[in-house]
């Protein structure tokens, strides 16, 4: 069974966009040698984001919560690491600072789904209060054994989870220790199906980057071809001066003597042109290797080209459509909302297409973190230049979170009477 883990680790806010969106400007400028993405498999890559975040920046998103820290603290969020030190020892120790956005990479299998990851996310939000923002499949990373040769392709299939690591009731960071990290592991491999990592604990080895893992792997493969050419080199030296101590004996033996070293020295000759072609071999090999890597440098920036060319007419293609509809961003955040409150994808189409539509069953409220259910109700999606991006859900003509609180108020009351009768069912107890 494959082996899973996660590393987490403060988000750079300002290029975890660029790199997990794959941007033409952030593929024009990657080192092949630290890190190689294969665009013809770029479309098998997947992406959500939060109707909560929607198209607001990670940059945006670090500076609301820098207001919300000072609004409810009072103090101003300390991002840089500080020194702190105990008057009576004079101990001195570090303080890091509050990285309120972090971002975690997780190991999974190629047939890993979106909703797999959205659920371990919903499991970590309940169990530790870290919100999921985004999250990134990437199936499209890996290196080659052998450049070009898509026979030895070793993929690297990774998600990258972007997390909001704080509470915004407290204005306080979620405080995760080696125990909770620990468990976090646990629940991943169950919710992935795949063997939990062996700690660092246990292993002694710390994580490695991405990137250096590659670069780790690439020495690995080169340290083994020099050793190996330098043992052919080695037997070859060896057999050269065996050669030479057989021609001194040679000198001073007899004639019989002589023509039977002159066999072993056809022998020993043999295993020298032997060695001799392992070593021009190898020669041969690295000199393929170098060609290919020059092919494939060539080949890469032509694809680059053309994946800037596309992108550039998508996104203008884009621009238009959004001229044209200038609704649609809006709908589409509507659309992502309506089916996390438990609306299926045909409903939350027709609910965006402005269809009434009729439902039963529960609706989710992330306010009351709680379901409501409901027997025979009809949502709909009508303009509203109140609602939230000139839109309003209602739900049997009651806007969507007056219903929700309306259904919280209905079941606290229904609650309260249960309670009640409890008791009095008690009082009136016969002795």
């Amino acid at each position: 069974m494959a082996k899973t883990s996660i590393n987490i680790k403060p988000c750079l806010v300002t290029s975890s966009g660029a790199h997990n969106r794959r941007l033409a400007e952030y593929l024009a400028k990657i080192r092949k040698e630290k890190i190689y993405i294969r665009t013809d498999l770029m479309a098998k890559n997947e992406e959500w984001v939060s109707p909560e975040l929607g198209d607001t920046s990670l940059e945006e998103r670090n500076r609301q919560i820098a207001a919300m820290v000072k609004e409810k603290t009072g103090r101003a969020m300390q991002t840089k690491d500080r020194e702190r030190v105990n008057k009576k020892t004079g101990k001195v120790t570090v303080v890091r600072g509050s990285t309120p956005i972090k971002e975690g990479v997780v190991v999974i299998k190629e047939d890993t789904t979106m909703e797999q990851l959205r659920h371990f996310c919903e499991v970590c939000k309940e169990r530790w209060g870290i919100k999921p923002l985004q999250i990134f499949i990437h199936r499209d990373e890996g290196h080659y054994q052998i450049p070009n040769d898509k026979t030895t392709w070793k993929p690297n299939y990774h998600a990258h989870i972007v997390w909001d690591w704080m509470d915004h009731d407290t204005g306080k960071s979620c405080k995760l220790g080696k125990k909770d990290m620990s468990e976090m592991q646990t629940i991943l491999a169950e919710m992935l199906d795949m063997e939990r990592g062996t700690s660092k604990e246990q292993t002694g080895r710390e994580h490695l980057e991405r990137t250096d893992y590659i670069i780790a792997k690439q020495k690995q493969e080169a340290e083994k071809t020099r050793i190996a050419k330098e043992q052919a080199e080695a037997e070859l030296k060896a057999v050269k001066g065996e050669l030479r101590t057989e021609k001194l004996k040679n000198s001073a033996a007899e004639v019989g003597t002589i023509i039977l070293d002159g066999i072993g020295s056809m022998i020993g000759t043999s295993k020298v042109k032997r060695q001799q072609q392992q070593i021009d071999d190898l020669a041969q090999k690295n000199e393929r290797l170098h060609s290919e890597i020059k092919r494939q440098n060539k080949t890469i920036d032509r694809e680059r080209r053309e994946h800037e060319q596309t992108a550039k007419r998508l996104q203008g293609e884009i621009d238009r459509i959004y001229g044209w509809f200038p609704d649609i961003p809006q709908l589409v955040k509507w659309g992502e909302y309506c089916r996390s409150l438990g609306f299926t994808d045909k409903m939350a189409r027709d609910l965006v297409n402005m269809r009434p539509v009729r439902f039963s069953g529960k609706l989710y409220s992330r306010e009351h973190s709680q379901h409501f259910e409901t027997e025979h109700s009809e949502a709909r999606l009508l303009r509203d230049e109140k609602g939230p991006g000139g839109f309003q859900l209602f739900i049997d003509l009651i806007p969507i979170l007056q219903w929700f609180r309306q259904k919280a108020k209905e079941f606290l009351e229904r609650l309260g009477r249960e309670i009640k009768d409890r008791e009095q069912g008690r009082g009136m107890r016969m002795r």
